[in-house]
């Protein structure tokens, strides 16, 4: 095959391929050398490989290294542009590859996994290929599966089905939202029907030990408090202890933040999850749709606006403490295109931490002059966006990150993962390196890593 052939089966086009003349030869019994910390023979089993890997922990200059088939590492001087730059090099009978650090050197197996499938024969080449942005994830949510609503299916299996897709596809996070299906300490803060514990566990355990994605907990901790769809008219507490009524503002939708048994139960929550999630380097607390927010009986002498700006920063400083960033959706601090009930004053966003990271949404097509990005951006916030099932909006949101320079894209799936995979993997490969995928190569990665 020549190279323009190659390019054009691939998913993700690398930004370096070079072709060195002759096929691969691939022996599953082959050899394999790492210097890796982590297990990656789950990965390994997924490319074709039957060896464990031995520890061989070589010394050149700091590098994450796998080697197939030959025990010493390549002399060869590499210089990375970035943190998730990989290079690999084909032979004969040898596969290496190489990263600053193991995440990076982790994304070229990946690569090599998702390259293997899409040309069968591989050509021996060189690669060297990062992605063009940095924080890359799905967002996902678990839904009571008899609440009555229209979704689709977010057992366990189909979520490590998500994963396994986007952890092949390039992504390296995956947002996980529960709604009231986190078996938490106190059984009436979610539904009889939640996951266990163990089948949480077990979810986090795949991304994290098996598909090397870190995942990231997601529990609204402002609105949304019923915990359930709004179409469900259904309050995961409330229903089950309608006694506890002082938690939430009238009607149970947002949580009546200046109260400390609200502040104790939130940090519990975060507790709770932080703990098996392993101590996340984000935690996602909603804060969208705040119908109605600050008016319990504490609260009605206060305007909503401080309010709203002082419940953020108590989130951020516990999550802080912790080294944990916080994530939140920015519709209630400034939206352009969406959510266009009330909203804070603008001034307000001035009065949220700057650590806060801003994730800020549209379900539509916001072109290319998005207003939403700057207004953040130019306050000092990091954002990333989030798109859904609509392709020319994703096409939109990851161009203008990538042009602003911003911090990621967070592909949402929401109610309708099956059918959002093709989106996901599109967006995945734009992230990337920018260019779309055929529909035929995006059908057929689906087909083979949705599993």
């Amino acid at each position: 095959m020549t190279k323009h052939e190659i390019l054009n089966k691939l998913l993700i086009k690398p930004k370096s391929l070079e072709l060195a003349g002759g096929d691969y030869t691939h022996n599953a019994k082959a050899e394999i050398y790492t210097n890796a910390e982590s297990d990656i023979s789950y990965l390994l089993s997924l490319a074709g490989f039957e060896n464990d890997a031995e520890k061989v922990f070589y010394d050149v200059d700091g590098l994450s290294i796998l080697s197939i088939g030959e025990k010493e590492p390549k002399d060869t001087d590499l210089i990375f542009v970035n943190d998730e730059e990989y290079y690999m090099e084909i032979g004969e009978n040898s596969v290496y590859i190489a990263g600053p650090n193991e995440a990076a050197m982790l994304l070229g197996l990946k690569a090599f996994i998702r390259m293997s499938e899409e040309l069968g024969a591989l050509p021996q080449m060189k690669i060297e290929d990062y992605p063009d942005i940095p924080f890359r994830t799905v967002h996902t949510c678990i839904f009571r599966p008899d609440d009555g609503t229209d979704k689709e299916k977010t057992a366990p299996e189909d979520l490590k089905a998500m994963i396994k897709n986007a952890a092949i596809a390039g992504y390296n996070h995956i947002i996980i939202e529960f709604w009231g299906m986190f078996p938490y300490k106190n059984e009436w803060a979610h539904w009889p029907e939640a996951y266990t514990r163990e089948q949480v566990e077990d979810v986090v355990s795949y991304a994290i030990d098996k598909m090397h994605i870190i995942p990231i907990p997601d529990q609204n901790l402002t609105s949304h408090a019923a915990w359930s769809r709004i179409s469900s008219r259904q309050h995961v507490v409330l229903d089950q202890r309608p006694d506890l009524d002082y938690l939430y503002i009238p009607g149970g939708w947002c949580f009546s933040t200046e109260d400390q048994r609200v502040k104790d139960f939130l940090t519990s929550c975060m507790d709770e999850l932080i703990e098996v999630f392993r101590n996340p380097p984000y935690f996602h607390c909603g804060c969208d749709k705040c119908f109605g927010f600050g008016s319990g009986e504490e609260d009605r002498m206060t305007s909503a606006d401080i309010l709203f700006a002082k419940h953020i920063s108590f989130l951020n400083t516990y999550l802080a403490h912790r080294n944990i960033r916080m994530v939140m959706w920015g519709d209630m601090l400034y939206c352009s295109m969406d959510a266009l009930y009330w909203k804070c004053s603008e001034n307000t966003a001035n009065y949220i931490p700057r650590n806060v990271l801003i994730n800020i949404w549209t379900h539509n097509n916001p072109g290319r002059n998005w207003q939403d990005a700057s207004f953040f951006e130019d306050k000092g916030f990091e954002t990333v966006y989030s798109p859904f099932m609509q392709e020319a909006s994703i096409e939109s949101m990851v161009e203008v990150c990538r042009e602003r320079g911003s911090h990621g894209i967070v592909q949402t799936t929401w109610h309708r993962p099956q059918s959002a995979v093709p989106y996901v993997i599109l967006s995945g490969a734009l992230q990337w390196c920018g260019k779309k995928p055929d529909s035929a190569l995006v059908a057929a990665h689906a087909e083979k890593w949705y599993n």
